[in-house]
């Protein structure tokens, strides 16, 4: 009986939801689809919501071959050629988009391009920022912003930008992710975390992401068995791809180390008056924890130190995509006698 109710009364809050905020029947937009794209949406999935919602744009020639620059691939460059154009919504293609809405286009092209395969958020930042800056009034720029920030450690900002997504469209399922899945970790916020996933779900109860981190918000408020559940759901929707491993600046990773234990002076290289800096090649697990690490340079009495010292180190998983990934990185160990 416990279980039903509890079932029931997590029901009726995504019912609710789902009633007052279906999912939008308004044709995709150029920047809608290059925003999600640049912050990490599968072609798959975005070829999916063309299908299902169409276009409000004649895509040509440019426009294609910039999406697939930055990334695209064949299954949302098909779905656009045979995309159904929404009765009563003018083309595009010959008047061209305002000037706001085409320099954030151009913006998220090129933050797109940057973050492509060698993972460069740093670089792409300031793009992101120039996309919101030229048309501030779209929730999907806010939200590529939001993505990049949270993902170079300013989570704070990132929140921000989520709320500022949130303020002008509630009903896109990846804002409604973001802001939870950033709420999470935030001492305090599960509730609030648990409610956004839960409007994530009723907006597409096919995105298995969304049902993973509401498995997570259940779990962190305590429902076990709808926790149980969503994870059900996530798996059979087929939420986790094959492991990534990217590689991250060593700054970047600073920022999310979560425990740092000092290294020992090693005695000789005391004694002998040794002093100097050793950088190291570390991997960090899906879970924040080292797994491998490769001496670069250094004078091999401290490297051996700095190696034990930093194969304690814990960091704040990576995720891409929302989803874990193992990350390679430099470290540098600075020795010096004072």
């Amino acid at each position: 009986m416990k279980s039903l109710l509890a079932t029931c009364l997590l029901m009726l809050p995504i019912i609710a939801i789902a009633q007052n905020n279906a999912p939008p029947t308004k044709g995709l937009s150029q920047i809608e689809i290059a925003a999600l794209l640049a912050t990490g949406s599968t072609s798959d999935r975005i070829a999916k919501r063309v299908q299902d919602r169409g276009i409000e744009f004649m895509p040509d020639d440019a426009f294609l071959k910039a999406l697939q620059a930055d990334g695209a691939t064949e299954p949302l460059l098909a779905a656009l050629k045979s995309a159904t154009m929404k009765p009563g919504e003018p083309s595009t293609q010959n008047a061209g988009l305002p000037t706001g809405e085409s320099e954030a286009l151009a913006h998220l092209h090129r933050a797109a391009q940057l973050n492509r395969n060698n993972f460069h958020p740093r670089e792409a930042e300031p793009e992101f920022v120039q996309a919101k800056g030229a048309d501030p009034t779209n929730p999907f720029v806010h939200l590529a912003l939001g993505e990049i920030l949270e993902r170079v450690g300013s989570k704070e900002e990132g929140i921000a930008e989520f709320r500022a997504a949130l303020n002008l469209q509630p009903d896109i399922a990846e804002v409604q992710l973001n802001l939870g899945e950033a709420l999470l970790g935030e001492p305090g916020q599960h509730r609030e975390a648990l409610e956004h996933l839960q409007r994530a779900v009723a907006l597409d109860p096919s995105y298995a992401w969304a049902h993973s981190n509401l498995a997570t918000a259940l779990d962190m408020n305590g429902d076990k068995e709808g926790a149980a559940e969503q994870r059900k759901i996530a798996d059979g929707l087929g939420a986790r791809p094959v492991p990534v491993r990217i590689r991250v600046g060593g700054q970047m990773m600073q920022s999310k180390l979560i425990s740092q234990s000092r290294p020992q002076y090693p005695k000789k290289a005391k004694a002998s008056h040794i002093e100097g800096k050793v950088r190291l090649n570390v991997m960090l697990g899906e879970d924040g924890v080292v797994k491998d690490i490769e001496v670069i340079e250094g004078d091999p009495l401290l490297a051996e130190a700095a190696v034990k010292a930093v194969s304690k180190w814990r960091y704040q998983p990576t995720t891409l995509n929302h989803i874990p990934v193992e990350v390679i990185s430099e470290v540098d160990v600075n020795f010096t006698l004072k």
